[in-house]
């Protein structure tokens, strides 16, 4: 949530009684639940309209396929009552015209609008923060926005900018997409836009991802010991532009769903206590009601009870559970039945549960119909739900991390063909990635996906877009002479080399090499010379005879891991055919094919951040320690390295290009 200074809460309040009127869409002064109180130094009782969930003036309330809308307003006092205080809010078109004359807006009253219980709450004596009152937007009506005021009596001062909260109202309709197996896509927003996941479809122009996780709020506790959501600045700037960032993606028919993960204190999903269970749910309304969201992922990762350190309700407050021997699977499916109780699964409100230990999911015969779909989150693992049997057609039994680098290091993404078909063979009813990158290639990793899962293939548009920017900027893929020249290369882990003396394998500095691209003989197609010319041995046939790669339409370059060396010698020292395929070292002091994945296949390619990378794509994830090496094929069609066994084998599952 937006974290504000009190120097910029002190001018405001100073400037109100000066009698200088701040701007209505000026929100310096904004706070949410969870946030220090910035007026508690000044002297005076006064008070202020704002919207629950953090929301900025201006947020906007959507009418979704002609459903209503609501809104949330409360009121704040800047210090505790002392006696009970009688609030009144109230739809106020006046409002409305005032805010546009002083701001160069042209907003329209929305016709019936009401607000819950006439608008009337009292604040009691000892509390500073008045209980919510809904404001009712119901669809198909004229206008485009709704103002609230209030008034407050014992002396309460509302000061001028504070005085007003507008909603805008948008009427949208978004296309329903029902593909056999939905697809999720966790957005780590700290550093990437959601809008990325939108620009992949399948070739009949569905959306690849069905849904969209903006990764993550928090759960955490106030002073009060009352659980609350907590947003960082990121995940504050997703919500607040939720026009230009939620909406386009529900628009292409993605649903966007906010994850809640814990925060290291000891509000959670298996720690909270009926009141607080209650409360969090009703916070949980509040941001999908104001932000138009689709549903909620749950994460039980990082409160206190799962890192040995729960406090209980003795220190914590009322909130949680007193030990953590009720912090169980069962007291998660009770917080989820209050969410339920405000979210109810027929009005459309999606519940998803991320999991991957044997505790950190709930549990209990009421699982099923509370949530909609659990996600395994060991990536490039596969396993059901652990501690009783749910519905495959709710479950994500494996997920995918779209990670680019370890360390530093470029690495492929690990896909297992086989884990892939197992979902789609076994009716499983989703499947889910991690940490999509608007730096990253992705086209040849989906399209493995694509082609198992829906027997299809997936288009890119191009768009990128940086993490806080609503513009996209296209991607210029590489045309067929781009390829052309001389790259120097180095494979990303370092080479490794036979240690006679030892006897083992050890590392050594990853080696560089050249190679030079040139025009094949065949259309769109190259020849490769060079290929580890580090070695006298292997350069005397990589440097005369070259190995063919493939250009594709997508600017990508294939290299196909079987592929014989073209030309090769009939006489001589080096007579005999080769090729160029994936190695490794073996038992004893050789370097051998791996079978394995013999038959997987290179992409050499440019990622939109410029960087130009070969990638290993197989049926399974390559692990272990492997290189793009030369071997000849015998009489009897076994394999013989080429290079000498005490040489440096460039090992690496990514290979970089550079020049």
């Amino acid at each position: 949530m937006k974290h504000i200074s009190f120097k910029l809460a002190f001018m405001a309040v100073v400037l109100a009684f000066a009698g200088t009127t701040f701007t209505a869409c000026e929100d310096d002064i904004e706070i949410t639940n969870g946030t220090t109180n910035p007026w508690e130094n000044v002297d005076g009782q006064f008070g202020a309209v704002r919207s629950a969930a953090g929301a900025k003036m201006g947020a906007t309330l959507t009418t979704k396929n002609g459903e209503s809308a609501t809104g949330h307003v409360y009121f704040e006092l800047s210090k505790v009552a002392e006696q009970d205080t009688k609030v009144t809010f109230k739809i106020d078109a006046d409002a409305l015209t005032a805010y546009n004359a002083a701001n160069g807006t042209n907003y329209t009253a929305y016709e019936g609008a009401t607000l819950s219980n006439n608008g009337e709450v009292t604040i009691p004596a000892g509390k500073r923060i008045s209980d919510y009152i809904d404001v009712n937007i119901p669809a198909g009506k004229s206008g485009n926005a709704v103002a609230i005021t209030a008034t407050a009596d014992n002396g309460v001062t509302i000061s001028s900018n504070n005085s007003t909260y507008i909603y805008q109202v948008k009427s949208v309709t978004y296309p329903q997409h029902n593909k056999a197996i939905k697809n999720l896509c966790y957005i780590e927003v700290n550093n990437e836009n959601p809008l990325n996941a939108g620009e992949y479809t399948l070739s009949n122009g569905e959306p690849f991802f069905d849904i969209v996780s903006i990764f993550a709020a928090n759960i955490n506790l106030d002073s009060d010991g009352k659980p609350y959501i907590y947003c960082n600045e990121q995940v504050t700037y997703v919500l607040h532009n939720a026009d230009k960032i939620i909406r386009p993606l529900q628009e292409k028919g993605i649903k966007v769903h906010l994850s809640i993960l814990g925060n290291h204190d000891d509000a959670g999903m298996r720690s909270l206590s009926e009141e607080g269970a209650k409360a969090f749910a009703k916070e949980l309304k509040y941001y999908v009601d104001i932000y138009g969201l689709d549903g909620i992922d749950f994460d039980d990762e990082y409160s206190s009870y799962a890192e040995g350190s729960f406090k209980g309700s003795a220190q914590s407050g009322t909130g949680v559970v007193a030990s953590t021997a009720e912090c169980t699977p069962q007291n998660y499916t009770n917080l989820l039945k209050a969410c339920r109780e405000e979210l109810p699964k027929e009005n459309g409100t999606a519940f998803g549960i991320y999991w991957y230990t044997y505790s950190d999911h709930p549990l209990g015969t009421e699982v099923e119909s509370l949530i909609d779909y659990t996600v395994f989150g060991s990536y490039g693992s596969f396993m059901e739900y652990t501690g009783q049997d749910i519905d495959n057609t709710i479950e994500a039994p494996y997920a995918i991390t779209l990670i680019a680098d370890n360390n530093g290091s470029p690495v492929v993404v690990p896909v297992s063909e086989s884990n892939l078909q197992k979902v789609k063979d076994n009716g499983y009813g989703y499947m889910a990635f991690y940490n999509l990158k608007s730096s990253k290639l992705y086209t040849s990793t989906f399209n493995q996906v694509a082609s198992i899962l829906w027997d299809d293939t997936v288009e890119w548009t191009g768009n990128t877009y940086a993490r806080t920017e609503t513009s996209p900027v296209q991607y210029s893929k590489p045309s067929y002479e781009e390829w052309l020249g001389t790259w120097t290369v180095k494979a990303s882990g370092s080479s490794l080399y036979y240690y006679e003396a030892g006897p083992w394998w050890d590392w050594t500095n990853s080696k560089e090499f050249t190679v030079t691209i040139t025009e094949g003989d065949e259309e769109n197609t190259y020849k490769v010379y060079s290929w580890e010319n580090y070695s006298s041995k292997v350069k005397a046939i990589t440097d005369q005879y070259p190995f063919i790669a493939q250009y594709n339409e997508d600017g990508t370059i294939f290299i196909d891991g079987e592929e014989a060396v073209v030309g090769t010698p009939a006489t001589g020292e080096n007579a005999g055919n080769y090729i160029l395929t994936v190695g490794t070292y073996g038992r004893g002091n050789n370097w051998s094919v791996t079978s394995t994945y013999a038959s997987g296949k290179y992409i050499l390619e440019k990622a939109p951040n410029g960087a130009v990378q070969m990638y290993y794509y197989s049926s399974s994830p390559l692990n272990g320690r492997y290189g793009f090496g030369l071997f000849k094929v015998n009489d009897d069609e076994t394999t013989t390295a080429v290079m000498d066994i005490t040489e440096a084998h460039s090992a690496g599952h990514v290979y970089t290009f550079s020049r």
